[in-house]
């Protein structure tokens, strides 16, 4: 056994680093924690963003992320790491030196690369509390407002339900005809691009060429030819991993222990990825991030103070996605090697418009499963996986 307890850094303080810091003093870790997080104000819940800021129905200040008991916190901004002396550089100065460096610094909206945007024109997104605060002021009453949703995945889904839900007319854009189809399968995705054909002017399949000033509107031309004139533009077009720091710029690549490279380094959540039989294992939702940090924990544990090995990480959290009054619900992965089957499992209660999708890897073995409106029924298949 080691003579002392390792010192932990931790660099993000967001769903993936909080949970790595929780796991090690739930399992009794002594040693040092400190968490570096770069989050204006603080860490906050960020799957409330959408659901409780952009509404209004909570403030920044009911949706902070409370103290961890035991774990020093503090704000910062990664710029470079040094594998030679285990030290993570910031901003300010400071060089942080550590036995375990967790790398938990999430992720970033894309930039819009491809669309040529007039510097006139104003961009909004939603993944802080900052965006939040701008969205509602851009857009105080959204009833008889156009507004154009760039992305028709996770993001913009909910995004252009809530506007919906608050009478603005939505023009939503997605490059793929099947929205999500890669997540949700051949029965699924479909019945989300009908919900966002019949509420919204849909353009799906298409992609945006320009976006340019039209008074005091916003002119979006497409790659169909035709062009649409709105008040306000969102872009949900998906997120980044933010590692271009660690010279990482296209994510983290981690064993299936969540290890990076070098002894003593981990990288969890969304600047993570696991690559596996051809297969890039990514992670852009809470819980997932969420079970990658506790992952994380027990193979510090596992490395450091020969605690059990806690074997391979299986993804089998997943995400709620309300779209215009329905549910979809996913756990687990569908897996690209392998193949989807309509799910044995009863749907309970009936819905008449249920439908449950189970995903199984390239030998039969349950991976995953999605649902239409039938979130009990995916709860009971999940317990399954893995």
């Amino acid at each position: 056994m080691p003579e002392r307890s390792p010192r932990v850094l931790i660099v993000g303080g967001g769903a993936a680093g909080r949970a790595c810091a929780q796991e090690l003093r739930a399992r009794g870790f002594a040693g040092s924690i400190q968490i570096v997080d770069a989050e204006p104000g603080g860490a906050i819940d960020r799957t409330l963003v959408d659901k409780a800021l952009l509404p209004g129905l909570l403030t920044r200040e009911q949706i902070a992320l409370p103290p961890i008991e035991g774990v020093v916190v503090t704000a910062g901004e990664a710029i470079a790491v040094d594998f030679g002396t285990k030290t993570v550089e910031f901003r300010d100065g400071r060089r942080l030196a550590a036995d375990a460096v967790v790398i938990a610094s999430g992720a970033v909206p894309r930039r819009p690369d491809g669309i040529d945007v007039a510097s006139e024109v104003q961009l909004h997104r939603l993944h802080t509390a900052h965006d939040a605060g701008a969205l509602r002021e851009s857009i105080p009453q959204a009833a008889g407002r156009r507004v154009a949703v760039i992305g028709a995945g996770f993001s913009g889904t909910e995004l252009a339900s809530h506007y919906v839900d608050a009478g603005a007319e939505v023009v939503l854009v997605g490059r793929s005809a099947m929205p999500l189809a890669g997540a949700l399968g051949s029965e699924i995705s479909p019945r989300l691009a009908a919900l966002q054909r019949g509420r919204t002017d849909a353009r799906l399949g298409t992609t945006v060429h320009a976006i340019t000033p039209c008074g005091a509107r916003a002119r979006l031309s497409l790659s169909d030819g035709s062009s649409v004139e709105v008040d306000a533009v969102i872009l949900a077009h998906g997120a980044v991993p933010a590692t271009d720091w660690a010279g990482s710029p296209d994510g983290i690549r981690v064993d299936d222990r969540l290890r990076w490279s070098e002894r003593g380094w981990y990288a969890a959540g969304s600047a993570a990825y696991i690559a596996s039989g051809g297969m890039r294992l990514t992670t852009d939702h809470w819980n997932a991030a969420v079970a990658q940090g506790q992952h994380a924990a027990r193979t510090i544990l596992h490395d450091f103070l020969d605690a059990e090995d806690p074997g391979p990480y299986r993804p089998t959290t997943g995400f709620n996605l309300r779209a215009f009054g329905s549910t979809i619900s996913v756990r687990g992965l569908r897996s690209p090697d392998g193949s989807e089957r309509p799910a044995a499992w009863p749907i309970a209660p009936p819905q008449p418009d249920a439908v449950l999708t189970e995903f199984v890897d390239a030998h039969g073995e349950l991976t995953g499963v999605a649902g239409f409106n039938a979130g009990a029924a995916v709860a009971r298949v999940a317990s399954s996986i893995g």
